[in-house]
């Protein structure tokens, strides 16, 4: 299954899921996730700013020093002061309960007077006043009071609530369409505190009359928390005078928080446009533009729903909406699974199926791979293969589906012309320049004019080196070495593409990877950091572990074949399947089958090779990595001879700072004299190497 089908199959399950998602969250289950809806108001509401009555007081009786007559007789007192006073309008939230039996206390005759006294409609007071309306107290189930009514249907008639009716009567205020009938609910938010008067202030006190005088006064026997009747949003708690007061501020400073029909669809559209959305766009990204989306969205969301509240007073819950968004984009994350994982996986299966020359199945898991210059690397290889298969039709295939998802990566290089001795063709790559030279011969970058790809052409001079039987034998050996190498597929190795023979030169062409060899951070004053060379040596050992598996050994390791890319933090090995070339020509070359210094034992010995010994000279390499000094050291190769085949490494924990203690047990385990004392493998070096990088 490549990329694109793994996509449409992701969407389809994301689909399915958000389809689910949607009938919970807005179906049966809505009570269960209205929570993020309240929530989101809540914290949003609380930050609200609000603008308190002008010129108003409450006027607060304390029932607990006063009986029911007295209260009642409290009352009467204060509808006759603040009538002389000329108030301007007078609210009695919540009046003392009366008994239908119960005569109407002598002073109610007064409600009807020039001040206006309002009253709630179902009170036996409101029989005396025509200013009267409803109170709605109806919280949510968790208890907070989020909403009160406008209007109410009473017979044919619809009715003002209590701080609707008080509004309306302002004949200040110029009529507002937030106030129709079609706007049947007002929101709550917060509650900004009015002055609190006693009654005994009033009465027997000093509090001056002409404060009273055009003043919005509230009368309730409830004091502040002690009678809280309701539980606002901002976590207020307030007696029924302050919610009065509350929404009869947010009513005629027209700050009255609605819910317009246009609104109300909207909230009903979003989720189902979010979840579109988000089934069309997130299952083929990846988990970092997954988070990222979704984080996006989610700040989105509630800047949205912010700028509503505060600017438009509108409110608008998508609390639901997003929860929508994010667990879709949780699926994507759960399906797209661990991009690393899944692409080292598929390269793993793939580049066993190349090497096992099943190529098409080789194709369709490469397929599933994330476009990287490795893969391109691997997918060339491919096209080679296929084009020995005598399947051009299929390598044009490859070739077009790495132009499709590739596009070119390839830097411009400068053409370096005049070289001497440099050949301007091998086999059908144009040779640009030089790039390296070393014992066996000279490295040139060049172009694969098939493709316009960049390669690394190693040439050596096979004629020069060998002669008759020699050079047959030779020719043999190249060929057998270079097929061998070119088996190998793997993250950490440089692949080998193709080897022929031209103009005297026997080349491989191989993957072109611009680094640094290990080589330069040999120098004292150039170390890398401990935790990153012992890094770089566990994926050298990894990558070591896969070729040995593969039956073929490096017989070379050492800095200079090791190449570093910091950008990308990637290690590569080089040069496999070179190394033997002089097996049978050792005294010509001037080499023994690799470089003394980093031969193990039984190397310099002429014995048979298992991968054991290219862990040796892995072992070398990482400890001249880690203090800038080779382990074995002499000033000819017979003196260098006897120290590595009978001389134990010093000890190197204590001459650099960072070396954790364990690292000599590493060393020692990996430069054993015997093949059999060093660790079994490539992958269990690995392991030890990584856990000494955790305390370095």
């Amino acid at each position: 299954m490549d990329i694109r089908n793994n996509q449409k199959r992701n969407r389809l399950i994301a689909l399915s899921f958000a389809s689910v998602l949607l009938l919970v969250v807005y179906g049966p289950l809505a009570p269960w996730f209205l929570t993020a809806d309240r929530f989101v108001y809540d914290t949003f509401a609380s930050g609200l700013p609000n603008r308190p009555l002008d010129n108003a007081f409450i006027i607060s009786i304390d029932p607990s020093r006063a009986s029911q007559d007295e209260i009642l007789a409290d009352y009467g007192q204060l509808l006759s002061v603040l009538t002389r006073s000329q108030a301007r309008r007078i609210i009695l939230p919540h009046p003392p309960e009366l008994g239908p039996d119960e005569r109407l206390p002598g002073w109610s005759a007064a409600l009807g007077g020039p001040v206006p006294v309002y009253v709630p409609v179902k009170h036996r007071l409101a029989e005396m006043t025509p200013h009267t309306g409803f109170m709605d107290l109806h919280p949510d189930d968790d208890g907070v009071l989020r909403r009160a009514g406008l209007w109410q249907l009473n017979g044919a008639v619809m009715s003002p609530s209590l701080p609707l009716a008080v509004t309306l009567d302002n004949e200040n205020l110029p009529p507002s369409p937030r106030m129709s009938v079609s706007d049947d609910t007002v929101y709550l938010s917060n509650y900004e505190e009015l002055p609190r008067v006693s009654v005994d202030e009033i009465l027997f006190g000093d509090f001056a009359s002409t404060r009273l005088n055009d003043a919005t006064i509230f009368v309730d026997h409830e004091p502040a928390l002690v009678g809280a009747s309701a539980v606002l949003p901002s976590g207020q708690f307030i007696t029924r005078s302050e919610l009065t007061a509350a929404l009869i501020a947010d009513l005629e400073n027209d700050r009255g928080i609605m819910l317009p029909a246009w609104a109300g669809a909207l909230q009903w559209l979003a989720p189902v446009l979010l979840a579109i959305l988000a089934v069309l766009f997130l299952p083929e990204r990846d988990r970092r533009n997954i988070a990222v989306i979704c984080i996006a969205a989610l700040v989105g969301l509630l800047l949205l729903e912010m700028l509503f509240l505060y600017v438009l007073r509108v409110r608008l819950d998508i609390g639901r909406a997003a929860l929508i968004f994010i667990g879709v984009g949780l699926l994507s994350l759960w399906l797209v699974g661990n991009p690393k994982k899944v692409t080292q996986d598929a390269f793993k299966r793939g580049s066993d199926f190349l090497a096992a020359g099943r190529l098409e199945p080789a194709f369709a898991e490469f397929r599933r791979c994330r476009p990287t210059e490795t893969l391109a690397t691997v997918m060339y290889k491919l096209s080679i293969a296929f084009e020995a298969q005598a399947k051009p039709e299929r390598a044009e295939a490859v070739l077009e589906w790495m132009k499709r998802t590739q596009g070119t990566r390839q830097a411009s290089l400068k053409k370096q012309a005049g070289v001497a001795g440099m050949p301007k063709r091998l086999g059908r790559y144009m040779i640009e320049r030089r790039i390296g030279r070393g014992a066996m011969g000279a490295v040139y970058l060049a172009k694969d004019p098939r493709i316009n790809r960049a390669v690394a052409v190693k040439a050596i001079p096979i004629e020069k080196e060998f002669e008759d039987e020699e050079l047959k034998e030779a020719r043999i050996r190249f060929f057998r070495e270079a097929e061998s190498a070119g088996r190998l597929t793997h993250p950490n190795i440089i692949t080998v593409f193709d080897a022929g023979e031209d103009k005297g030169l026997a080349y491989i062409a191989m993957e072109y990877v611009p680094g640094t060899p290990l080589k330069d951070f040999t120098d004292p004053k150039r170390l890398l950091a401990p935790k990153r060379a012992l890094e770089l040596a566990a994926s050298a050992a990894e990558a070591l572990d896969y070729a040995h598996n593969q039956s073929v050994i490096h017989r070379d390791i050492k800095p200079a074949n090791l190449l570093y890319n910091a950008k990308e933090g990637l290690l590569k090995i080089s040069d496999f399947g070179v190394a033997r070339m002089t097996d049978n020509n050792r005294t010509k070359t001037g080499i023994v089958l690799g470089t003394p210094m980093y031969m193990s034992p039984e190397q310099l010995g002429a014995e048979k090779l298992t991968g054991h010994s290219d862990l040796f000279s892995l072992g070398v390499t990482l400890y001249e990595l880690l203090i800038g000094e080779v382990p074995f050291k002499a000033g000819n190769i017979a003196a260098l001879m006897t120290k590595i085949t009978t001389e134990d490494p010093a000890p190197i924990a204590g001459k650099r700072a960072g070396l954790a203690p364990s690292i000599d047990a590493v060393l020692a385990k990996a430069l054993a004299k015997r093949p059999e004392d060093r660790f079994s493998c490539g992958a269990e070096m690995a392991i030890a190497l990584r856990n000494c990088a955790r305390y370095s």
